[in-house]
């Protein structure tokens, strides 16, 4: 039987290329979205990943969940999605060690680095710490600033620390999604930034 993953965010920038490179893959796919498009996976859920029935129903039977959703602008709802909503999802999955893959950001460790987006990083860094702690096998991916170009670009740097900088394409932080679950081995309790530091031609292929 097919694996089943779920893409909460799964309309979004990345979460659209994650549904797509599943389903390419033979994997059965369900995607979470406030404003869900029929077709666009196996299964489009009406749901937000602050609340709790939402989350339950559509983890249900899963064994694999991406969670990529965009940051609120106002700091009361980057905490409600980005580290309550984490923390639900993390501990629904938990019972059922669903490999759970967070999409977070670079900057969560300094997030003076970002003027304005302060909050976010403080709200996203409480998401990563909770999905951590909560026993659920886990990756989270910190990219760099999102490009809509197309992935496969040249220069690019998977690394530790929050220490780089750079931009990055969302079908590629999709494709290092995808290869996480792939490779649960190498890629299940780990942390990594993702970006272009040479934001080069796309390879001839």
């Amino acid at each position: 039987m097919a694996s089943t993953a779920l893409v909460i965010g799964g309309t979004g920038r990345v979460g659209g290329h994650a549904v797509a490179k599943l389903a390419a893959l033979g994997w059965r796919t369900r995607s979470m979205s406030r404003h869900p498009r029929p077709g666009d996976a196996t299964e489009a859920i009406n749901g937000d990943i602050t609340d709790p029935v939402a989350d339950r129903s559509a983890l249900a039977g899963c064994d694999a969940v991406i969670v990529t959703v965009e940051s609120p602008y106002d700091s009361h709802g980057a905490h409600a999605v980005l580290n309550d909503g984490v923390r639900m999802v993390a501990g629904l999955a938990a019972p059922h060690g669903i490999h759970c893959v967070l999409v977070s950001q670079i900057h969560v460790t300094r997030p003076d680095a970002v003027p304005g987006f302060e909050a976010a990083a403080h709200a996203r860094a409480l998401g990563e710490e909770a999905l951590r702690t909560s026993g659920t096998p886990y990756t989270i991916v910190r990219p760099g600033r999102l490009t809509d170009d197309p992935g496969g670009r040249t220069g690019l740097r998977i690394e530790q620390g929050d220490t780089g900088e750079g931009h990055v394409t969302c079908e590629d932080v999709a494709e290092a999604c995808v290869r996480a679950l792939l490779a649960p081995d190498v890629s299940q309790g780990k942390t990594f930034e993702i970006y272009n530091d040479a934001y080069g031609p796309v390879p001839a292929h």
